[in-house]
């Protein structure tokens, strides 16, 4: 099976940290488990008036994409443990994420998804939504219209903020990858945590 990890880094900002906290943990994954990785440093399409977290639902433009038969991707600022193990399965014409706070509430930092047709047009139908900022919240919404939702293990998605339900239990129980979205500062926090945890 050929498998892609994939994050977009848009910015000097951004591609520091990335660089600082996720880029080796990116690598190291991915080289442990036989995946290719592919980290986007440019706007695949334009978009004009929406943020630059709606350009992962423009992945499907991408031939290399397009040629793996799972995808996995990943925003720029997460951390992945050293023990992860590889990637879970998703089903063809779903996406696979977790849930913000249950039990609705997508959170679209990790997508896994089988590339093709059903899952292009879902991605080009939350496009459609005219909300500058909320990718994560049209793609939710096409996905439950679509019945295409699937729920991953959500220690391969730990989201890592104060609001997040999953906040406290993340110092307690080992997760495999680990999210810091509202606060990049949150980054070091992790770090430290994996590092005092030998991960």
């Amino acid at each position: 099976m050929k498998v892609g990890l994939v994050t977009i880094v848009i910015g000097a900002k951004y591609n520091a940290l990335f660089e600082r906290y996720s880029r080796t943990r990116f690598d190291d994954y991915a080289c442990r488990h036989g995946y290719e990785t592919q980290v986007i440093k440019h706007p695949i399409r334009d978009l004009p008036g929406k943020k630059f977290t709606w350009q992962k639902c423009c992945l499907h433009d991408l031939e290399w994409v397009r040629e793996k038969d799972l995808i996995a991707f990943l925003d720029s600022d997460t951390l992945i443990a050293h023990d992860a193990p590889p990637l879970p399965n998703v089903d063809f014409g779903k996406i696979g994420g977790v849930m913000d706070k249950p039990p609705a509430g997508l959170n679209s930092g990790v997508l896994i998804f089988r590339p093709g047709e059903q899952v292009a047009a879902m991605f080009e139908a939350a496009l459609l939504d005219p909300d500058p900022f909320w990718d994560q919240v049209a793609l939710e919404r096409v996905l439950r219209q679509n019945d295409a939702l699937q729920l991953i293990d959500t220690r391969f998605h730990c989201l890592f903020y104060l609001r997040s339900w999953r906040f406290f239990p993340a110092f307690f129980k080992r997760q495999w990858i680990y999210h810091s979205p509202h606060g990049k500062s949150k980054l070091a926090i992790i770090d430290c945590l994996l590092g005092l945890q030998n991960r």
